[in-house]
């Protein structure tokens, strides 16, 4: 028989859409079970995204609708990609009698959870069926295959992503302190999301820049990233899930967190694939223009190419998928 997977994810403006790509790139390398998507009514940015690939999606409000749904799908797993879990909720999944697994999980319901990935974080404590760090990331498909292009001497294009949100606008902020730069030679691919809501802001800074020979593009919820990643010397990125996709194309990267949560996220730093800023409210122009024209330099992002090949973050979903069905088999037989 199938095996049924009911999927709790989340995502708007604040969260982001880093969970609703993550849980998409994992069911799509699932070959037999049945999938629901299941979202909180007032969370459910990047829905449009699961119909698209035919998964079936419902909503809720009250915790009472969730429990009809889940009842009424009767799943043998379910997956929370929905940030930390609190010990009550998780308390009361087990009622339905299934295994749980939690991803990007540092709650107190973790412990309650069959199976935890965090592959964004790092642990030095080895914590049974909890698994942490790069190995366990799960690249999408579009960064997977396409090699990177030839390395360039010279900077001649850079990608400026702040994942499908920004809610702090930190597009904004990074081609403020370009303009006051003398970088007007390199062509910035600037990509925006689906929940991106500051575009008219953004028009008002990006007219002038271009009045005065800067090169940027606006490109607007786009499908096919990998291709802007792949022909760029260096990506300004934020510090969620997308420094994996980054890096899994051995593009150098500098990092921004952008939130409290981000701060958290130390791949860049652990991995050395590039420089890492934590969250301000105003970023600090001198310090990430010193970080752009470090990366101006090739022996700098050699360096930074070299790190991320030793990370072998390709094998990240076929590993996920395995542990989680050795775990499954595991409690089946029990």
């Amino acid at each position: 028989m199938k095996k049924r997977i009911l999927v709790r994810v989340d995502g708007s403006k604040n969260i982001g859409l880093g969970h609703v790509y993550n849980m998409i790139t994992i069911l799509k390398h699932y070959k037999n079970p049945t999938f629901l998507v299941v979202m909180n009514i007032n969370k459910k940015l990047g829905h449009t995204k699961f119909k698209k690939f035919n998964f079936n999606v419902k909503f809720y409000s009250y915790k009472t609708e969730l429990k009809k749904i889940i009842n009424d799908f009767e799943p043998d797993i379910i997956f929370n990609d929905i940030l930390n879990t609190k010990s009550d909720y998780m308390r009361w999944l087990k009622q339905f009698n299934c295994m749980i697994v939690n991803f990007e999980d540092l709650g107190t319901g973790k412990k309650y959870a069959d199976l935890v990935f965090n592959p964004i974080y790092y642990s030095k404590k080895n914590i049974k069926d909890q698994y942490y760090g790069e190995k366990y990331a799960c690249v999408r498909e579009e960064f997977r295959k396409p090699a990177r292009n030839r390395l360039r001497k010279k900077v001649k294009k850079v990608v400026i992503t702040f994942g499908g949100t920004d809610p702090t606008d930190k597009t904004s902020q990074v081609l403020k302190i370009i303009h006051n730069s003398a970088l007007s030679d390199i062509e910035f691919n600037v990509i925006i999301g689906l929940g991106y809501t500051k575009k008219d802001y953004l028009k008002k800074i990006v007219n002038p820049m271009k009045m005065d020979g800067f090169k940027i593009n606006i490109i607007e919820k786009t499908d096919n990233i990998s291709e802007y990643v792949k022909d760029c010397d260096f990506a300004i990125t934020s510090n969620g899930r997308t420094v994996f996709e980054i890096a899994a194309m051995s593009v150098p990267m500098i990092s921004i967190a952008v939130n409290e949560r981000e701060r958290t996220h130390s791949f860049v730093k652990h991995s050395q694939s590039g420089f890492h800023l934590n969250v301000q409210k105003t970023l600090d122009d001198k310090i990430l223009l010193d970080f752009i024209n470090q990366m101006l330099e090739i022996g700098i992002r050699k360096k930074f190419i070299k790190n991320m090949k030793k990370t072998g973050i390709l094998n990240g979903i076929e590993l996920v998928i395995k542990t989680i069905e050795q775990k499954y088999n595991k409690i089946s037989r029990n």
